[in-house]
């Protein structure tokens, strides 16, 4: 046999078992994970998130109450400071009134925070704790009107964000509270605003707006 028909032959036995395999019929039981397994694993279920808004109306419901409380803290130490400082007996009556009312809406928020996991404050928020060092370092007229026209940034923004809170809020407990808790704030803003006017601020309304109801705590 020459060298030539040598080559042949073993180039022959060499292809033969690549050219059985690439011919084998695919096993009928086979799966082929690829790539439909592959895509559909790589795509999120949305479906399993059906909690979404449940969870956010939940955590729109504590940060109202982590705010409100705060807040009510924060109106109670500036009510206690008036009351010490003020050179107006109107003013040292209104912060009185602020300690004693905002107690009182304190105690009557606390089982709701309980329920939804919200800690008691023990210390004012930043921009309460800046002011209150502010005031603390003024006294006489310049007192009087600096507590006031705080008390009634404060109190606007506190009755805008209850009544937006108890339109949404599906928490019962909370929506009573806070339908309680409007009342007295509307009634806070209608003293804190007279007691504006009373002493020519800019911010004052001319007309202040009377409360829906008296409200007696």
């Amino acid at each position: 046999m020459t060298d030539r028909q040598k080559y042949t032959l073993l180039a022959a036995a060499l292809s033969a078992p690549l050219s059985l395999f690439a011919q084998a019929p695919a096993s009928s039981g086979a799966q082929n994970p690829v790539p439909s397994q592959v895509a559909t694993l790589s795509q999120p279920d949305l479906s399993a998130n059906t909690s979404g808004g449940v969870d956010a109306g939940l955590m729109r419901d504590k940060i109202f109450v982590r705010k409100a409380t705060e807040g009510g803290f924060g109106v109670v130490q500036f009510g206690q400071l008036a009351a010490q400082k003020a050179s107006s007996e109107d003013v040292k009556k209104l912060g009185q009134k602020m300690v004693d009312d905002h107690t009182l809406l304190g105690g009557d928020m606390a089982p709701v925070a309980d329920e939804l996991g919200v800690r008691t404050p023990t210390k004012m928020n930043k921009m309460d704790q800046e002011e209150f060092d502010k005031l603390s370092a003024l006294s006489g007229d310049s007192f009087d009107k600096e507590y006031v026209t705080y008390t009634l940034k404060v109190h606007r923004k506190d009755l805008h964000e209850f009544r937006t809170e108890v339109t949404q809020t599906t928490d019962p407990q909370l929506k009573d509270a806070i339908s309680n808790q409007e009342k007295v704030i509307a009634t806070h803003l209608f003293l804190v605003n007279k007691a504006a006017v009373a002493l020519g601020l800019p911010s004052a309304h001319k007309m202040p707006p009377a409360p829906v109801q008296p409200v007696n705590l």
